[in-house]
């Protein structure tokens, strides 16, 4: 009996220790480290390090710096992080203390705007016209425009010598009104506005997208962009920002280094390219579809009661384009357009606003197209 009782303890053992192996394999796949995602196309992404006691002393508040060095332990001076330029704008760039921390980036590193700009633009160049191409009919696009008109502190007028008048708050008043009676006029000539359609897999994509009528999407070379760095505005450049996951140890446990912080993984990256075009006609057609004066213009026509529109001219402003891509397998998931212009306009005014007589009403004005695109998957 003893020896029966023996054997039953072992195999119940046996058992217990298979159980344990098999459950171990499977403790093992659980906690298998995440697959790190590499970049496939590197196109030299303008990045910064900043220490974290230096951005403190240039005046970032504590929450912003909780947030930046979410993933960092012990939080001392000394520690460090890496911003591409475009989310220091995006994080930083209305803040009064944002000069300050440009002054922390040595004057030598903003050259890296200059040195990839033609490699950045030729990487969107490829990439846009070969979707406009139809990308082996693999690409289908929705797309969305917008045009909306300041009419804050940027509205300047002046009398018909040209001389700028006084603030005049029953003026201003009357051109807001103008102005969103006019952008309900120009709704009118709007792309799908509501983002209702969007476009077939391999559809002709002349029509649909910049340049409309175009077989190609841009033809921008670097003597086409745009720099101000009084204005902090640079020609072409990249930021790319991965998605973190923690690496584990065996136990399953978020991994730690030999300083005792947390190891990431990235598993995606996703970049932004952002393109400043020179504000002349000529360089801006080479990108975007353009509508002329009279196209836009003749719905501002909407104040015919108090004022009458004699003549205007259209220039325009530094023009810009951003990009997003999935840097992983470079595909580009969205494109927007930013058209700025400046109209003037010479004016008479009637009825309640007689008094005022002619003069001369200048303003700037925005006209937005955003195209979002699909790409094919397998099962598709």
């Amino acid at each position: 009996m003893k020896k029966v009782f023996i054997k039953s303890i072992s195999l119940v053992t046996a058992l217990i220790l298979m159980m344990s192996l098999f459950s171990a394999c499977n403790g093992k796949k659980a906690v298998n480290r995440p697959t790190e995602a590499k970049i496939k196309t590197d196109i030299g992404d303008v990045r910064f390090t900043f220490a974290y006691g230096d951005l403190r002393k240039a005046g970032v508040s504590g929450d912003k710096l909780a947030s930046l060095f979410e993933n960092t332990n012990k939080k001392t001076d000394d520690k460090t992080v890496t911003l591409s330029y475009f989310e220091l704008v995006s994080t930083f760039g209305k803040e009064e203390y944002f000069d300050n921390i440009l002054a922390l980036i040595p004057q030598e590193e903003f050259v890296k705007f200059s040195e990839n700009a033609e490699r950045v633009l030729g990487y969107f160049n490829g990439m846009i016209n070969y979707i406009k191409s139809g990308a082996d009919n693999s690409v289908r696009i929705s797309y969305r425009e917008e045009f909306w008109i300041n009419h804050g502190d940027d509205v300047v007028f002046k009398d018909a010598d040209g001389k700028e008048l006084p603030n005049q708050k029953e003026l201003r008043a009357a051109f807001r009104l103008y102005a969103d009676n006019s952008l309900k006029g120009i709704g009118n000539v709007l792309k799908n506005k509501d983002q209702k359609d969007a476009t077939e897999y391999g559809a002709d994509l002349t029509d649909e997208m910049y340049v409309f009528g175009s077989k190609s999407a841009s033809s921008l070379t670097v003597s086409d962009l745009y720099t101000d760095k009084e204005n902090k505005i640079y020609p072409a450049y990249t930021s790319v920002v991965p998605t973190l996951a923690f690496d584990l140890d065996e136990k399953g446990n978020n991994a730690k280094g030999e300083d005792g912080e947390y190891i990431f993984v990235p598993t995606e990256w996703y970049r932004t390219i952002n393109i400043c075009v020179k504000p002349e006609e000529e360089s801006v057609k080479k990108a975007f579809s353009v509508r002329t004066a009279d196209e836009i213009l003749k719905y501002f026509d909407v104040a015919k009661t108090y004022m009458t529109v004699n003549s205007y001219d259209v220039s325009f402003d530094p023009c810009y384009i951003t990009a997003g891509i999935n840097a992983v397998n470079d595909e580009m998931t969205y494109c927007t357009y930013q058209k700025n212009m400046t109209v003037t306009m010479n004016v008479t005014f009637t009825g309640a606003l007689e008094k005022y007589g002619t003069m001369l009403i200048t303003f700037p004005c925005t006209n937005q197209m955003t195209f979002d695109i699909g790409w094919k998957t397998a099962e598709q």
